[in-house]
């Protein structure tokens, strides 16, 4: 049989979470996170070693929330201890803050196909139930979608979000390809592990020409890193390379080619920091979206499907040209406008969603002047 809810939010990682809390406030709303794997599952799925590259601390009271949070009153710091959570740790912290607030979510239950009702909303098929809603809220991220495919022979090169632990990582030196987050952490961790690396990138992401957005260079908590694993000695790192292909050569060696002819003879195989599909989870649902020429999801001011109305997409893909909204503390503001849209098409008292604005500071108000860059 099928169920009805009014909203159905699919992903209960930070953007599904924090997206629940604010429809939580909405009075009587029938609302559900359904959850193919555990709360925070993206987060368990990180390498042991990676910490969140933005800091927590718990400034709540003084009216600035940990930038880590998924709403006004919680602290990561608090939960975890750590000022840079491990994805364990955020894991964590969002369970119990979704066991606080009795969020509905259903865990272990797989969306397997969307379409559009024929009365309006969207049907969802899990491996559980058949649910219908009136609005969809995506939230299934993008770390679980790694761009596997940057070039050719990359199917031999294992991928940053493929790694469980570096210390599986044995050999005496390697090869990483990409120069931002994880390309330059993969980096980080294996010489704090002692080995010997070269690092290829297009550009340097972290010199003083680079935009102050961390969202496009490198952040302080990582250029700090990079410092340290530079003055180890066993760092190299190229600049200027466009990696082309990678193919496997006799004696077992990988040859690593670059689109101005340099190539790299490696006995292990490079290791793969070239990021996540545009789109990211998006994508599991494609046809729901209009895409741009970049590849990313079209979207209102209001972060709904321009193709398919009631449909929303949350989390770190979320893009409005020059915003980018690819951290918690930047797409955690997203939460009350999407939830208001809602209760509003639906009749339903918004009142509660009004402490939410200003709550993350001076550039959270909604009044916020129109060139803010936060």
């Amino acid at each position: 049989s099928m169920r009805s809810l009014e909203v159905v939010i699919v992903g209960a990682g930070a953007a599904g979470v924090g997206m629940a809390l604010s429809l939580a406030k909405l009075p009587s709303l029938s609302f559900g996170v359904l959850e193919a794997g555990r709360i925070g599952e993206s987060f368990r799925q990180w390498p042991e070693q990676t910490r969140f590259i933005t800091p927590s601390f718990h400034s709540n009271p003084f009216g600035l929330a940990d930038l880590n949070a998924v709403d006004e009153v919680s602290s990561p710091a608090i939960v975890s201890g750590a000022e840079h959570p491990s994805g364990e740790q955020y894991a964590s912290y969002l369970s119990v803050v979704a066991r606080q607030h009795a969020l509905p979510i259903v865990e272990g239950c797989k969306v397997l196909q969307v379409v559009p009702a024929e009365e309006g909303g969207f049907v969802l098929s899990t491996d559980q139930v058949v649910l219908h809603c009136r609005f969809l809220i995506w939230a299934t991220g993008e770390y679980q979608f790694p761009d596997l495919a940057p070039f050719s022979g990359a199917q031999w090169c294992p991928h940053y979000a493929q790694v469980s632990t570096w210390n599986d990582f044995e050999a005496p030196c390697y090869t990483v390809i990409g120069g931002y987050e994880s390309g330059v952490d993969a980096a980080i961790q294996l010489i704090k592990l002692g080995r010997t690396v070269r690092l290829l990138a297009r550009k340097s992401s972290w010199d003083p020409d680079s935009p102050e957005d961390p969202s496009l260079s490198l952040s302080p908590y990582t250029r700090n890193r990079l410092l340290r694993a530079q003055e180890s000695g066993r760092l190299e790192i190229v600049f200027g390379v466009d990696v082309l292909a990678v193919t496997q050569e006799a004696g077992g060696q990988y040859r690593i080619h670059a689109a101005d002819g340099r190539y790299w003879d490696e006995p292990q195989p490079p290791i793969l920091g070239t990021g996540f599909l545009k789109g990211g989870g998006a994508r599991q649902i494609a046809e729901l979206w209009a895409w741009d020429d970049e590849g990313r999801p079209v979207l209102s001011e209001l972060d709904e499907s321009t193709r398919s109305p009631g449909l929303f997409l949350v989390g770190p893909q979320v893009r409005h040209d020059p915003l980018i909204y690819c951290f918690v503390y930047k797409f955690r503001q997203r939460f009350a406008a999407i939830a208001g849209h809602i209760a509003e098409r639906l009749d339903i008292d918004d009142s509660a969603l009004l402490a939410e604005y200003g709550a993350w500071g001076p550039f959270g108000n909604s009044d916020c002047c129109e060139d803010c860059q936060c």
